[in-house]
């Protein structure tokens, strides 16, 4: 197998990737995330022009959830409804803040069990008698999510553009690229999308912080794709985890 047998299987298998995705956004509900990448790239024969450079790109997934997780028709107008009714009204910082006593039982009752499995998981509890006593058991689910093959969330990794996220004009170029990579650039598109979507933006800080000025700053313009309306911007918490 040469070098080109090998680049032209990827393409054909990047391109029929990419036509189940524009697919699979018609019929099925999704959001997706994207976050920067940076790229070093290096040539085997420099030349004056063609020399070692680094690329500051952006990379996105499409996430296609189960059916289950489907919206009402109607979802869109109803989210720009409740906005408009919401929008003059003052935050309850102390709900956020404190919370609710059943969640905080149900927090407390997680936090014991962690640290009981911890201690419990260790060696000089092998030999404890009464570790698989009812006390020690996993506290019950609050929303289970359900399992099996009709809730399997799959995703579509876009192709990497040459465009960097960290500024405003970036960001909005970034999005332009994945709608224009979903086949959602359309006039007719444009329209469902702003009439009909809602879409959940994924991202980390910077990501969020940009798409939530972007909002901002377009909250004036002549129309609902322009003032993204359809957007719901989201931290990705995941990036917590590394």
């Amino acid at each position: 197998m040469s070098h080109k047998w090998t680049s032209n299987a990827i393409g054909i298998l990047s391109e029929r990737a990419m036509e189940q995705a524009k697919q699979a956004i018609q019929v099925s509900p999704w959001h997706i995330s994207h976050d920067n990448v940076n790229v070093p790239l290096r040539v085997f024969s420099q030349r004056i022009n063609n020399q070692n450079h680094f690329v500051s790109g952006t990379a996105a997934t499409v996430w296609i959830l189960p059916q289950r997780a489907a919206l009402p028709p109607d979802a869109n107008p109803m989210l720009q409804k409740f906005r408009a009714m919401h929008s003059n009204e003052v935050f309850d910082y102390h709900e956020v803040l404190y919370g609710t006593p059943e969640a905080d039982h149900r927090l407390e009752a997680q936090y014991i069990h962690r640290i009981l499995r911890v201690l419990l998981d260790s060696p000089d509890f092998k030999d404890y008698k009464d570790l698989t006593h009812s006390a020690f058991d996993t506290p019950p689910p609050v929303c289970e999510l359900e399992c099996g093959p009709d809730n399997v969330t799959q995703q579509y990794i876009l192709g990497t553009c040459t465009i960097e996220e960290a500024s405003y004009d970036g960001t909005l170029k970034v999005m332009d690229e994945w709608f224009k990579q979903l086949g959602l650039d359309s006039k007719e598109e444009e329209r469902k999308t702003a009439h009909e979507r809602i879409i959940a933006w994924l991202g980390d800080q910077l990501t969020v912080e940009r798409l939530r000025g972007l909002w901002k700053y377009r909250h004036a313009d002549h129309n609902s794709f322009d003032r993204m309306d359809y957007m719901i911007p989201v931290f990705g918490w995941f990036h917590l985890l590394r």
